[in-house]
Order: structure tokens, then sequence, then C-alpha cells
């Protein structure tokens, strides 16, 4: 049976068809700084976005005049994607089995992805990456508060991810966490730098530092997101985050 949460995520995401692939100067901004923390500045790269939703970052990459590919299960999104001249697939198995990336992008994805599922599916992209490559993926941080209202507020959210569960399914599928964190005040995806988003970053830092102190005697991350990059483990290295 066809999930109807499913049918008409597009129109609820209220996902415009015009907009496909175009992103503000924010969003620019905050791809820009993940992806420089991941894998650097490289001049040319290859890149695969797995539920590239409406284009955002397909677009970013399009600006750096990398090569990027789309894996996207909804045929709607894949239709525009086409109709932009992305490269966009429905399926892993739709793309050769010897290609390589540099950057693998999950934004907003692993918690529609079963428990059960979970280490085929991240273990199966570590597979694609290249020497030296890296994952990188944002989730609703499960071990914040305030990640509840991402990560309760979708139908298809099936999984809840804290820092300590990433890196043990990091582990199962021979990958490391190098780093893991949100942008910092100005590079928000949401608001241009400014005293607004100081004072916010501001406020989130001292109220990290009070709840951690209550609760577990360190600093919390208490972002609404958990962003992590994701390395090949070639050893025993440091395992937390």
């Amino acid at each position: 049976m066809t999930n109807p949460s499913l049918q008409n995520y597009v129109d609820w995401k209220d996902w415009a068809d015009d907009a496909f692939g175009q992103l503000d100067i924010n969003h620019a901004r905050y791809f820009h700084w993940h992806v420089q923390r991941a894998i650097g500045e490289p001049s040319q790269a290859r890149v695969l976005e797995i539920g590239f939703g409406n284009g955002a970052f397909l677009g970013y990459c399009r600006r750096r005049g990398w090569d990027v590919v789309g894996v996207e299960i909804d045929a709607r999104l894949r239709a525009r994607a086409d109709c932009a001249g992305f490269k966009a697939v429905s399926n892993m198995s739709a793309l050769p089995d010897n290609d390589r990336y540099d950057l693998i992008v999950l934004f907003d994805v692993l918690e529609h992805v079963a428990s059960d599922e979970l280490v085929d599916f991240l273990g199966g992209l570590a597979l694609r990456l290249s020497p030296g490559a890296a994952l990188l993926l944002r989730v609703p941080n499960g071990d914040s508060p305030f990640g509840r209202h991402h990560q309760h507020g979708d139908l298809t959210h099936v999984t809840t991810f804290g820092s300590s569960k990433l890196v043990q399914l990091a582990q199962l599928c021979r990958l490391r966490v190098s780093t893991s964190g949100e942008s910092p005040w100005n590079a928000q995806q949401h608001e241009p730098p400014g005293i607004r988003s100081l004072c916010r970053a501001s406020v989130r830092y001292m109220t990290a530092r009070i709840f951690g102190f209550a609760f577990f005697h360190r600093r919390v991350d208490l972002q609404e997101n958990l962003v992590a990059v994701l390395v090949r483990d070639e050893g025993e290295g440091n395992r937390t985050l």
C-alpha cells in the first residue's frame, strides 16, 4: 500500500516548480561552510546528493561547476531536475557500480530510513566514497529538546538520531565521525549574519552551557539539527563526537 504521506509530500513542503535548483545567499553561505569543513575547496568535485528535494544543493554544486548527480524517490522532483538539466535517478542501483564520489550529501534524509535498513543504506553509500572523500549529513538533533520540532513535524520521519547513535551507526558502516556541529552564527541558512543572529547564537551558547552543567556535567549541543562529516575509518582513531 502506498504511504499517503508521500503522495502529497511535495505539496505539503510547498516546493514550487519554478523555484527548483534556486538558492538564496544565506543558503549558499550555509552550504559553503559545511562543504568547506567536509572537503575543503576543490576546483572540481564529483558529488552525489541523496534526497535532493527541491534542488537547492544541486544548484549550489552547479554554481561551483561541479559534476553532481541526485537520487530522489519522488517522480515529480526528478522531473523537475531533468527539466533543469540535472542528472537524477530514482535509486542507487541506477548508477554504475564503479562510480565514486568526492562528496556524498544527505540533508534531512536518514530520519526517513527505518532502523533495520540503516546499516545497509549507509554502508552502501560508504562504498561509493573516493579516497579522501567525505559524507556530509544532517538530521534533526535527537540530543536536543529543540530538535523535536523537526523530528516530530513530519509523518515520514521514522528514526531519531543522537550523537552517540550516529557514532554507533558509523562504526557499523566502517566510517568515522570526523567532525560535527551546525554552522556558526555568521553562516546560518535562514538569516544573514548580523546583530540578531549573533544574539541568537550567544543565547544558544549560554543555554547549552547551563543545560549541560545541570544535567550532563558538560556542554551539550542544543542546536535543532545534528550535522556531521563522516569519513572512511582507517583505524581505531577517535570514535567520539
